[in-house]
């Protein structure tokens, strides 16, 4: 019967380090009075934006169902002017016989006129883009979006 022999069992008497990996043909000390020189950007706060107000642009809506079973239309405004530039507010409207006044001003403050309210899921895209002025609020834990007008440029 054949004996069975391992890889793992010797070395090779050939064995050799691989080479040190050659040196980068792209000199870059020319930079190094520059970048001493440079402040770096601040690093980016990822925190929730402060109240104010701000520019922004609706760039994410989804119309979905909250935990009690009422419609709500989330709303991704993405903050298009100023030290906030690029962050993003939140903004959820749950859908009841309560806050359909507040839903309708805010649609139609994005110019989105429905002759039917049935029909806003299927117009939802048209309102992907509008820039807005909104203020933000917060009261105690809870904070609230307002949409003040909407903007032609944003």
């Amino acid at each position: 019967m054949a004996e069975f022999v391992s890889l793992f069992d010797s070395v090779p008497e050939s064995f050799q380090e691989p080479p040190a990996q050659s040196p980068n043909p792209m000199d870059l000390s020319r930079f190094n009075r520059s970048f001493d020189a440079e402040q770096a950007a601040p690093a980016p706060s990822y925190g929730e934006v402060p109240d104010g107000r701000y520019r922004v642009m609706i760039s994410d809506l989804e119309l979905g169902l909250a935990s009690t079973g009422n419609p709500v239309l989330k709303y991704g405004l993405r903050v298009s002017s100023g030290e906030f530039r690029g962050r993003m507010i939140w903004k959820r409207r749950v859908i009841t016989a309560n806050t359909i006044r507040y839903t309708k001003s805010e649609l139609l403050t994005c110019g989105l006129r429905l002759e039917r309210f049935s029909h806003l899921n299927r117009r939802l895209a048209e309102l992907q883009g509008i820039g807005l002025e909104v203020s933000k609020v917060t009261k105690g834990e809870k904070s609230d979006v307002f949409f003040n007008r909407r903007l032609v440029e944003v």
